[in-house]
């Protein structure tokens, strides 16, 4: 359904009265004539893919939106005649708002909020396991040295979560500043701290609330006073222009559907010479529209 909103058809039937409630073991029961005549009122008459029938008394108890309502009555033969009010939702015009991926703005929206559930569970409940790697065994398969982690509470490793190392790419050097979009629980951060020494600053940006707040705790944890960790989209970044010597991102790019609107903000935060070192997940072919419009592939 969360796949064919768009397409999606609802007919509800609605009725008021009582009912008498029963148990029977440890099942509760329900009985009485107004119980049958919502039963019965499941088989109706209307023809039509997407209305709301009501009875008379949920009519009257109702206050519907505008929109057409027909009164009408079905007819059965254990209960009688049952009159009832029909209503037939306006029909809308689909959402057309795209950007130039061609994906809508709710659509957006709702990968967003689906990536944001995913990584507060990776947040708040690291041990849980996930279908991808996490913590200190991922540190350890992307070859980590043993001394960016050495000292740090295992709370800060546990949810740190990434594609690759974004460090191999090029040296940290003393004063430089950095940016880490999508920066997660903040382990990316804290390495990088290291290397550029108390006369260089570091920003994380991320959009998932859990994860900020979880990263500015293993901030202070981890003692790093040069890091600053700020909530907010990898597409509309919180980054004064020309304010970075690096652009650090691991595994966050391929969550964003609009790359090109995404790497025009890393350029606008990078300053002249500056470069960008990112570790993330590639495809060889394209990817078919179809796919671009599955939220669980986006997310999961």
């Amino acid at each position: 359904a969360c796949n064919h909103i768009e397409d999606l058809k609802l007919k509800a039937v609605v009725h008021s009265g009582s009912a008498a409630f029963f148990n029977i073991n440890e099942h509760q029961e329900l009985t009485g004539k107004d119980v049958i005549i919502a039963h019965r009122l499941l088989k109706n008459s209307v023809e039509a893919d997407e209305y709301i029938l009501l009875t008379e008394p949920a009519y009257n108890e109702l206050v519907l939106p505008a929109g057409k309502v027909v009164k009408a009555e079905e007819v059965f033969e254990d209960i009688g005649t049952v009159e009832t009010y029909v209503y037939y939702p306006p029909q809308f015009e689909p959402v057309v708002d795209q950007d130039a991926t061609g994906l809508s703005e709710v659509f957006t929206e709702t990968l967003r909020e689906e990536v944001k559930k995913e990584y507060s569970q990776v947040a708040e409940y690291p041990e849980l396991g996930f279908h991808f790697h996490t913590g200190r065994r991922l540190a350890e398969m992307l070859a980590y040295k043993e001394e960016w982690l050495e000292g740090l509470p295992e709370v800060v490793i546990e949810s740190f979560a990434g594609t690759g190392n974004p460090f191999t790419l090029g040296e940290l050097e003393p004063g430089m500043r950095v940016v880490d979009p999508g920066s997660g629980a903040g382990l990316d951060c804290i390495i990088a701290s290291k290397m550029v020494g108390p006369a260089g600053e570091v920003m994380g940006i991320d959009m998932t609330e859990a994860m900020v707040a979880k990263a500015q705790r293993n901030i202070r944890r981890a003692g790093a006073r040069n890091v600053f960790i700020k909530a907010g989209f990898i597409e509309d970044l919180p980054v004064p222009d020309g304010w970075a010597d690096v652009i650090l991102s691991n595994g966050a790019v391929n969550l964003a559907p609009d790359k090109e609107k995404v790497f025009a903000e890393f350029f606008r935060v990078l300053k002249p010479g500056g470069r960008l070192q990112i570790a993330d997940i590639i495809v060889s072919k394209p990817v078919p529209e179809s796919a671009k419009r599955r939220i669980e592939l986006w997310a999961g």
